[in-house]
């Protein structure tokens, strides 16, 4: 059976596609990121919503090491520091590079960390989650605080963007792509960004650079952290080191990362996670979240979509799973075509023009 389509706006495309053939390649071959893809999250960090419960200070050592007694022996800020005193003065007052907790920064830090250390609190020592994530932070502070305040950003949106609402938990869940586009084109324009401050000044290296572009194009590009990377001590340098890359425009830039994005590669990773079927699973998008989108921007006759019908097993053939479980029934399990469809309707993928070389 096919399934009725779903009502169309003017950027929609009325054919993405052959319809006889649901692959995720072939339903994403005329499509191309939509104006709404590049908008920035905004993850709410206030600090009575993080603020923390029954944890202070002189409980983070203690959290840390739990989890990650490798800790004990770490230093950070070269070799000055031990790394759980770094943590916890990170959790008493932010990061010291930014200056005390009432900077922008640090008003964005200081309550992730918060938040990060207490739900952390609340799992098992060696809750899996609990060791991975704990070992991050401890690693990052081997590095320079840069880097430790998009880790922490990171992780505070990786626990926190399931609250949002849907259209916000889409912005997020492009975030890895965008940086990990951003970072090829480091790679490739900067060929010593690697070497160490032995090596290199701090503003050639990787962790500054990264700052000076999403400084640069971090709004146009939707990019999370522009108050760290507005804040980096280096960033006066850093743009001088811009200014090396030939025919560097703004543009020019963002058409180059935008290429480098995948439809395909992002919607494979949206239709793992909504129907993944581990209830206990960490995800991106929280199955709430869907049904509420669709009853608020598509018809009744539509909203059905979102949940299996094995009236329309064929949809569903080739995706693993090919249907939910039994316990999962009643929540929303997407077809590809019925995902491609809802985020053309949210603008969040429209259709090639024949002058785009977008992905």
């Amino acid at each position: 059976a096919v399934s009725p389509p779903m009502e169309h706006s003017e950027a929609e495309p009325s054919d993405p596609s052959d319809p006889s053939d649901p692959s995720m390649e072939a339903l994403t071959k005329g499509l191309t990121f939509g104006a709404r893809a590049f908008e920035g999250a905004q993850l709410r960090r206030n600090l009575e919503r993080c603020r923390p419960q029954n944890v202070h200070m002189k409980d983070v050592p203690g959290i840390v090491l739990a989890s990650y007694p490798e800790a004990a022996k770490m230093r950070g800020e070269r070799g000055k520091q031990k790394v759980t005193n770094m943590l916890s003065a990170c959790f008493a007052q932010g990061l010291w590079t930014f200056g005390p907790a009432t900077t922008p920064v640090n008003q964005e830090v200081l309550p992730a960390f918060q938040f990060i250390i207490s739900e952390m609190a609340k799992l098992e020592a060696l809750n899996p989650k609990r060791v991975g994530i704990i070992t991050t932070l401890a690693h990052a502070c081997e590095d320079c605080q840069q880097v430790q305040a998009r880790e922490i950003l990171r992780i505070f949106g990786d626990l926190t963007a399931q609250n949002e609402t849907f259209d916000e938990q889409l912005k997020y869940s492009l975030q890895r792509q965008k940086e990990a586009a951003l970072n090829r084109f480091i790679s490739e324009n900067h060929k010593n960004c690697d070497l160490d401050h032995m090596q290199v000044q701090p503003h050639q290296q990787r962790a500054h650079l990264f700052s000076g572009y999403v400084n640069f194009i971090g709004q146009d590009f939707g990019l999370d952290g522009m108050e760290a990377a507005r804040s980096d001590r280096y960033l006066q340098q850093v743009k001088h080191e811009l200014k090396k890359v030939k025919t560097l425009t703004k543009p020019w830039l963002l058409a180059s990362l935008k290429q480098e994005m995948s439809v395909a590669e992002w919607l494979q990773t949206l239709l793992a996670d909504i129907n993944n079927q581990n209830p206990a699973a960490d995800r991106l998008i929280n199955p709430s979240c869907i049904f509420k989108w669709v009853e608020a921007n598509l018809s009744s006759e539509a909203a059905h979509l979102v949940f299996y019908d094995e009236d329309r097993a064929e949809e569903f053939k080739g995706q693993d799973p090919e249907q939910p479980s039994v316990e999962n029934r009643y929540q929303p399990f997407l077809s590809r075509r019925v995902l491609v469809e809802m985020l053309v309707k949210a603008r969040f993928l429209e259709e090639k023009r024949c002058s785009s070389s977008g992905s």
